[in-house]
C-alpha cells in the first residue's frame, strides 16, 4: 500500500476557507480508483494541516494526481493565495506492517 503525506501552512484566519475547499479534493480522492483512504488532519501546530492519502499503488496515486493538478486545483484559484504546501516536509512511502 502506498501512502502520501502533503503538509500545508495557512494564513491566519483562513482555516474555514481551506477546509471547505479541501472537501472537494478529499471527495474526489475517495471516489478515485485505487484510493483506500484520504483525510485532512489539522495538526497541533498553528495553521498547519497534513493530507494523508493511502492508495493501493503508486500508479493509482499518480493517476489521481493527473486529475488533481490538471482539473481540480485549477478550479480552486484562491487556494494558493492562503495555503502554502510545505514541499520540504512532504513524504511518501509504503505500509510495512
Amino acid at each position: 500500500m502506498f501512502v502520501d503525506l502533503s503538509f500545508f501552512e495557512l494564513e491566519e484566519g483562513m482555516q474555514p476557507e481551506f477546509e471547505q475547499a479541501f472537501r472537494v479534493l478529499i471527495a474526489a480522492a475517495r471516489e478515485a480508483e485505487g484510493c483506500v483512504s484520504s483525510e485532512l488532519v489539522r495538526l497541533d501546530e498553528a495553521q498547519r494541516y497534513v493530507w494523508v492519502e493511502r492508495w493501493v499503488s503508486r500508479e493509482a496515486h499518480n493517476a489521481f494526481n493527473e486529475r488533481l493538478f490538471g482539473e481540480l486545483l485549477p478550479r480552486l484559484p484562491d487556494f494558493e493565495r492562503y495555503a502554502r504546501r510545505l514541499v520540504e516536509r512532504d513524504g511518501e512511502g509504503y505500509v510495512v506492517i
